[in-house]
């Protein structure tokens, strides 16, 4: 699900590029690759971490394909906390700690990343 979700967020972003920029790329000396690399990359990078962290969101996130499709010893966090019980019966104070394991990777990188998040889920949405 997360390879079409990020194809759909790129081809926009860099069809939304002005063609005017690869030209004078190419005007000024580059090749097609160097003018891809140095002008078009890093105008679609905010493009780029957003498809990232939103890839990375679903994919940390996907409980049932975890659960049918791996067991025990290999299981994501999400499993595990999800079969976190003893013979006492659900230990609250244990699936909190696991729940805030789980919950401060997405976290951190989505505040570190958090002006790219917007300005690249906003890049096509605007015409001027």
């Amino acid at each position: 699900f997360t390879i079409p979700f990020a194809v759909l967020i790129l081809r926009d972003a860099f069809k939304e590029l002005p063609e005017e920029i690869e030209e004078s790329a190419l005007v000024d000396g580059c090749s097609r690759f160097q003018a891809f690399f140095r002008m078009a990359l890093p105008l679609a990078a905010p493009a780029l971490v957003s498809a990232g962290i939103i890839c990375f969101s679903f994919a940390w996130n996907e409980f049932l394909f975890a659960f049918i499709m791996t067991y025990a010893k290999a299981a994501p966090m999400t499993v595990i906390i999800a079969g976190t019980q003893d013979t006492q019966g659900i230990q609250f104070w244990y699936v909190a700690t696991r729940m805030l394991l789980a919950i401060v990777p997405p976290a951190v990188l989505a505040l570190t990343v958090q002006k790219y998040i917007v300005r690249g889920l906003t890049f096509g949405a605007v015409k001027g």
